[in-house]
């Protein structure tokens, strides 16, 4: 079995110098597994370039921890990446960015992190310049989505080959980056509306629009956003979202989004006293199929990946 994690914000802790890409618990231990590497960059308070120095100097991290932890895990920039990582029993890391904030509305900029390997952004944390978050159907600001300086930035990322991933997108920014653009987007981290309303979820037909298009949803373990009730924020929880989506025709659509380290709380009883996603994927054998289990954890987005990566 391969795994495949779409969002995961272990950089923070290779920053902050307690670990390295392969931290303590947020890669399987018994699988070889690829990790979207996220690097978030427009932190609430941040000033001028601070965003830009941050995800800047979190690429620089990114490689210096690649160079060390080589016998663990190899950069992958293309899908062909992906099967020289496995095939050496070693893990896979892909370079992300959370919220386009940090690279200045720039085109060029953009390209300069592709050259790197970010090969997928996420427009948005908090709203700025390029389009509107979802936070705004907390904060009452209208919702304008992709502005015309945004929509100049999808296209270029669109002929460089960047996925777009919609996790923190409001709705109509949602919307419009479905229409504009080149590759079926992914919701990195988000889990279902019909089943916790919270403004990170996706609403059914969104979860439709994706399922339509051949994108990718990445199922998320922040409780918040897996049940507004303290009491239900839990595994048993989770998997009623993993049901929903498998009940609107999403078994090929939906896989792991974990958000391991973006969050403080998992869902009872995750523990981050061992691997995560071992965790999780013994609870999923007692109550899917091994077939489920496969393309949940894994399969789905190889096979995403190998369509558009």
């Amino acid at each position: 079995m391969f795994l495949v994690d779409s969002h995961c914000d272990s950089i923070q802790k290779v920053d902050a110098g307690l670990w390295g890409l392969v931290g303590p618990y947020n890669f399987s231990k018994k699988h070889c597994q690829l990790q979207f590497v996220a690097m978030m960059a427009a932190h609430p308070g941040d000033k001028g370039d601070d965003s830009y120095h941050r995800i800047f100097r979190y690429t620089g991290q990114y490689c210096t921890a690649l160079a060390s932890e080589s016998d663990k895990v190899l950069p992958v920039r293309c899908y062909a990446d992906i099967g020289r990582a496995f095939a050496a029993g070693k893990h896979g890391a892909m370079l992300c960015i959370e919220s386009a904030t940090g690279l200045k509305n720039s085109p060029a900029l953009l390209e300069r992190f592709y050259n790197v390997g970010v090969r997928v952004v996420g427009l948005t944390w908090l709203s700025n310049d390029l389009a509107k978050s979802n936070r705004v159907l907390d904060d009452g600001e209208e919702d304008t989505g992709l502005s015309a300086v945004g929509r100049e930035f999808v296209k270029k990322g669109n002929e460089l080959g960047i996925i777009w991933d919609v996790s923190h997108a409001s709705d109509r920014t949602f919307w419009d980056l479905c229409e504009l653009s080149a590759k079926p987007v992914i919701a990195s981290h988000s889990n279902f509306r019909a089943l916790c309303g919270h403004s990170r979820n996706l609403t059914d037909e969104m979860v439709g629009r994706i399922i339509a298009d051949g994108g990718m949803i990445g199922l998320n373990l922040a409780v918040q956003f897996v049940h507004a009730e303290e009491s239900k924020q839990t595994v048993e929880q989770l998997f009623a979202h993993l049901d929903h989506c498998l009940s609107l025709g999403g078994e090929d659509n939906v896989g792991f989004g974990f958000d391991i380290d973006g969050i403080e709380c998992y869902p009872a009883p995750l523990t981050t006293e061992g691997s995560i996603h071992d965790q999780l994927l013994d609870m999923m054998q007692k109550h899917y199929s091994e077939r489920i289990v496969e393309k949940v954890a894994g399969e789905n987005y190889l096979a995403y990946l190998k369509k558009w990566l």
